[in-house]
């Protein structure tokens, strides 16, 4: 009997699948505007690409640190609660720097304190929200929940990105801060909606492990599982690709194609839109091609993207010509990003026990983001001497031939397992 087809309508009838996506595209709007506004601030403020890709790299510090930590003490707690809380965290904090921006307050140390305070909190809510959808949505049903929430979620990421340029000329940077912020107010009233009954644990006895007993059982369940460490080296290499281009993207707008604040917002949508599309075709790629295969190929042309887009220069000063050739890299990156990460999440939710999502995912990210500050020092060295086209450039090449090395070698390693496994 030929197995029933999980349709987005059929995901689209259960209540806390709805909810769940609801509070999603909110975020993502708000968080879409807050993207393009502070870092077009960022760069207002300091003038300095050196100064772009420091809070670039602050950003991720605490993803690093912080939430490795913080994926135990939520393991086996209400999750519905933390997600709430620290939305409802995030709102008041960026409302908190809202209010000195208009006071004149900020600079560019301040800039960073905030960075580092928001990842902070966002480390706790991270693992906690990775463990929780799993919870409301049962395997069956997940790859194509997640295809269509992360479908909605990009396109109301677009609507944010092609408002943000009107609403900074508009109204100005403050105001899409503030609207960001209560994105975050709307999506936890949003969650507290969902029907939810507790954390589920095959293991009860996970709850009265200790602190320690859960962070140390995690870190032996994830360094036993070849291929969540497999996944850990392509999550180091993707952002080592994009460290450059994520730190720059004001001022390759502004060095590179001599453009404003809106064609970094039409880039970005672009990007989105693309992402949008791989989002939709992920269901059907995933089981066509090896893991191996697709992550060597995309990994390899998001490494030519960046390259290519660094070509701006040549065309500087002819605003059509600049238009097309950002767009088209950042098409070309956000179809390949996008496929690439989606597959990994469904992947990554298929291969670890639901017991240790939690904690394993924290250590997960910590891990795939650890490339992130490491990159970012060289690029705040290298941009004393180098232009920003150059560092993009270089990384970009240099990041598509180790990602096709890596996933050439783990093609062949799973090819001779199989082969020993037949004889």
């Amino acid at each position: 009997m030929e197995e029933k087809k999980i349709t987005y309508k059929d995901i689209w009838k259960i209540p806390n699948c709805r909810r769940l996506i609801f509070s999603n595209l909110i975020n993502r709007l708000g968080d879409s505007i807050d993207a393009i506004a502070f870092t077009w601030l960022v760069y207002q403020i300091t003038g300095s690409a050196a100064w772009s890709a420091l809070i670039f790299g602050l950003n991720q510090l605490p993803s690093i640190f912080v939430q490795p930590l913080a994926g135990p003490l939520v393991e086996g707690k209400n999750k519905k609660k933390i997600v709430i809380f620290t939305d409802v965290l995030r709102g008041l904090i960026i409302s908190s720097f809202v209010i000195m921006y208009y006071l004149n307050l900020v600079s560019p140390y301040i800039m960073a304190g905030f960075t580092l305070l928001i990842t902070t909190v966002e480390s706790f809510n991270l693992p906690a929200s990775s463990a929780f959808v799993p919870e409301l949505i049962d395997e069956e049903h997940f790859m194509t929940a997640t295809s269509l929430n992360l479908t909605v979620s990009k396109i109301f990421e677009l609507v944010g990105m092609g408002a943000a340029g009107i609403i900074i000329a508009g109204l100005g940077v403050g105001a899409a801060m503030l609207i960001d912020a209560s994105t975050f107010l709307i999506g936890a009233i949003i969650i507290s909606t969902i029907e939810y009954h507790g954390c589920k644990l095959k293991d009860e006895s996970i709850k009265e492990q200790s602190y320690h007993t859960k962070l140390r059982e995690g870190i032996k369940y994830l360094f036993k599982n070849s291929t969540v460490l497999y996944f850990c080296s392509l999550c180091v290499l993707i952002n080592f690709i994009f460290t450059p281009l994520n730190s720059f993207l004001a001022p390759i707008t502004s060095e590179v194609y001599g453009m404003n604040s809106a064609f970094l917002s039409f880039c970005t949508m672009t990007l989105s839109g693309a992402t949008i599309i791989s989002s939709i075709v992920m269901p059907k790629i995933i089981n066509r091609f090896s893991f191996d295969t697709l992550a060597g190929s995309l990994g390899i042309v998001m490494g030519l993207g960046c390259f290519i887009l660094t070509l701006g220069d040549n065309i500087r000063g002819n605003i059509p010509a600049c238009y097309i050739l950002g767009g088209s890299c950042f098409a070309i990156l956000g179809f390949s990003s996008g496929l690439l990460s989606s597959c990994l999440n469904v992947t990554f939710v298929r291969e670890v026990d639901s017991d240790y999502l939690a904690r394993i995912g924290a250590v997960f990210n910590a891990i795939a983001l650890a490339s992130a500050p490491v990159a970012t020092f060289i690029v705040s060295i290298l941009s004393t001497t180098l232009d920003v086209g150059t560092i993009t450039g270089g990384f970009g090449l240099a990041g598509a031939a180790i990602m096709g090395t890596v996933c050439l070698i783990q093609h062949i390693k799973n090819k001779k397992e199989v082969i020993a496994n037949e004889t």
